[in-house]
């Protein structure tokens, strides 16, 4: 269109946009959320297709709406958003910041929103190129398919020596933190050279050594836009990370967080039901002295390690047996998920290698196995493994982060690496969630203390539905927070380990002991439930043997009867509404009633369509009818 066709002025002027504002009632015209600082006057006709710069012609959206709304006919071929992704969009488009860090779960989806960023900032005319930094060649490969399919050219392949990407092929390029550490001054020149936007994705990598830290500084002062990402809080105890803003107390600020536990409200990931098991291990110390020990005992430090070592040197046979009652599990989930798959995360090649042998025993296949030395053979393996049906995967580091096989359900956690944030993520493998299930993840480990506090933080989030909130667990447990912590190795020899012995199940913010676990897999066998049953069934028993709750070592004491005094009403809400979830769920169980037809009568009797409409009065209905359903059938 002529240049002479369009309004004169182009943006409204500040009368204009309060008005905009007034009439909007202060959310966005297109997805009715609040207005924030930043907003966007947007032109209904459009001002370069002839649209006037008028009231009548404008309304108020925020920043993620308006540019949704321009780029319909410029062809963004990636997924839709997830809500949080549009919150993180909109707060990132309405910070108009250089620096920006996005704190979000595994398995939640940080790739797509980083995509959809760099796209916007890409079609604004405010970058003309992208660069992605990540911790593995692996993930340089996987970020540039995702980007592909999102219609952005990232070049995976380029090496220092061959200079910066051909830009008449490519938008930008994938590079690893060890990439740019060994010539900053080359990635610096490309990001001088045109306007940049910089990923960091896990940024926490960044400060594995002081000199990445320089060099991501060195490389990427100069760019345009820079967004760091990663799966958890982290701290600066080690090497602070450039471009990221810490609190008085050394912790990363986020600019945008999304935890594990709104994940799971949102229907976004699966939740984790954990499986701790037992035995006595022996060893030999350095001292030629003989001890012994109880995995779940209360040990000191040097003790602990010395049984877990014991229990996972494959010549014990502690892990045998081990990956036995895994593949069990797998075995009937498969039942269900006919491709679910396994992992096992291992410490160090040689014992990669030798519970692979042990699944090839156990299962008649050949397990995958990639480790970090195999270079480009790893990548392969693990791509191939995600497209399979095979049953198990095994291997060192490598899928702790970042890597993307939806199909992995059950995991065994084999290594001695107890920090936080290698639990946090080597459980964000198993998280993602595809439509429609409703199966949880299975996790086996040794039960010694280190693992099972992290496994009680996890549940908590996913119990109180919060975001992370790694400030108040490390006060309420006084955890140790040096993601580079390893525990001190001793010249040791395991002697032997008695069988693996189930020591307790966390699911959803409680314990379940051995028998009232091993109850329900009886009844879950006997009236042949499928799989996914388990927890709910576990809960069942627990309501009709009258036994206390057991709640996890960090939470607090169960409220008394007469808690619900002074409770707030949203919060009192809530506590019905997932009272009657839960009796929602056994209804189902002990009558045989398909789920959706159980909640439908419950809804009938609280005169609602759907339990989110319901009052707190209508929930109490709600409770009572489905314990006066559950006493005629029981």
């Amino acid at each position: 269109m002529a240049e002479n066709s369009r309004d004169s002025r182009r943006a409204f002027n500040s009368r204009e946009r309060v008005a905009l504002f007034l009439a909007a009632g202060g959310n966005c015209r297109t997805c009715g959320t609040s207005l924030l600082p930043g907003w966007h006057a947007d032109h209904k006709a459009a001002w370069s297709h002839g649209g006037p710069t008028d009231v009548i012609n404008g309304q108020a959206l925020c920043p993620a709406c308006n540019l949704i709304k321009g780029d319909r006919s410029m062809g963004w071929t990636g997924p839709n958003l997830r809500g949080w992704q549009r919150e993180a969009l909109d707060a990132y488009l309405g910070s108009n910041a250089n620096d920006f860090l996005t704190v979000a779960t595994p398995g939640a989806g940080k790739t797509t929103f980083a995509l959809r960023l760099a796209y916007e900032l890409l079609t604004a005319g405010v970058i003309a190129r992208v660069v992605v930094v990540v911790p593995t060649e692996h993930l340089k490969v996987q970020w540039a398919e995702n980007a592909h399919a999102c219609g952005i050219a990232l070049d995976p392949s380029t090496k220092n020596a061959d200079g910066l990407e051909n830009f008449s092929d490519y938008r930008g390029a994938a590079l690893t933190y060890a990439q740019v550490a060994s010539t900053p001054d080359l990635h610096r020149l490309g990001c001088g050279q045109r306007a940049t936007l910089v990923i960091l994705d896990e940024v926490h990598h960044a400060g594995d050594e002081k000199a990445w830290g320089a060099a991501v500084q060195t490389a990427f002062g100069p760019a345009r836009r820079r967004l760091a990402m990663s799966g958890t809080p982290f701290r600066s105890d080690n090497n602070p990370i450039p471009f990221v803003k810490y609190g008085p107390d050394g912790k990363s600020q986020a600019d945008y967080s999304y935890g594990y536990g709104r994940a799971i409200r949102d229907g976004v990931c699966r939740q984790v039901d954990f499986h701790f098991y037992d035995g006595e291990m022996k060893w030999q110390g350095s001292d030629h002295v003989t001890s012994s020990a109880n995995l779940s005992a209360e040990l000191q430090r040097s003790d602990a390690s010395a049984a877990l070592d014991t229990a996972l040197d494959p010549g014990t046979g502690w892990m045998r047996k081990l990956l036995g009652h895994a593949d069990n599990a797998l075995r009937d989930l498969r039942t269900e998920v006919p491709n679910a798959g396994g992992l096992v995360i291992a410490y160090r090649g040689s014992q990669a290698r030798a519970y692979a042998n042990m699944l090839y025993e156990i299962t008649g296949e050949k397990p995958t196995v990639v480790l970090s030395e195999d270079g480009p053979e790893a990548n392969a393996g693990i791509a191939a493994f995600a497209e399979s049906t095979a049953r198990w995967l095994v291997a060192v580091r490598m899928v702790s982060e970042g890597v993307d096989v939806p199909r992995l359900a059950v995991g065994v956690y084999a290594t001695q690496t107890k920090t936080e944030m290698f639990f946090r993520q080597a459980v964000g493998r198993f998280v993602r969630r595809k439509k429609d299930e409703e199966h949880p993840a299975l996790i086996f480990a040794p039960a010694i203390a280190p693992l099972r506090v992290l496994a009680a933080q996890v549940e908590k989030e996913i119990q109180h539905e919060l975001k992370l909130e790694e400030e108040e667990f490390e006060k309420e447990q006084g955890e140790e927070s040096n993601g580079q912590q390893t525990f001190e190795l001793f010249a040791r020899v395991p002697i032997a380990a008695s069988e693996p012995t189930f020591d307790r199940a966390i699911h959803g913010g409680e314990e379940y002991t051995p028998e009232e676990h091993e109850y329900a897999q009886r009844m879950l066998q006997q009236y042949a439930f499928p799989s996914s049953a388990l927890p709910s069934l576990r809960q069942m028993v627990r309501e009709q043997l009258g036994v206390p709750q057991a709640r996890v070592t960090i939470e607090t004491p169960a409220p008394t009867k007469d808690a619900n005094a002074g409770t707030p009403a949203f919060r009192l809400r809530k506590l019905k509404r997932d009272e009657l979830s839960r009796l929602a769920r056994r209804l189902s169980i002990v009558s045989g009633v398909e789920h959706p037809v159980v909640q439908g009568k419950i809804n009938e009797a609280m005169g609602v369509r759907k339990r989110a409409d319901a009052s707190i009065k209508q929930l109490e209905t709600g409770v009572t009818f489905a314990h006066r359903w559950i006493k005629e059938i029981t």
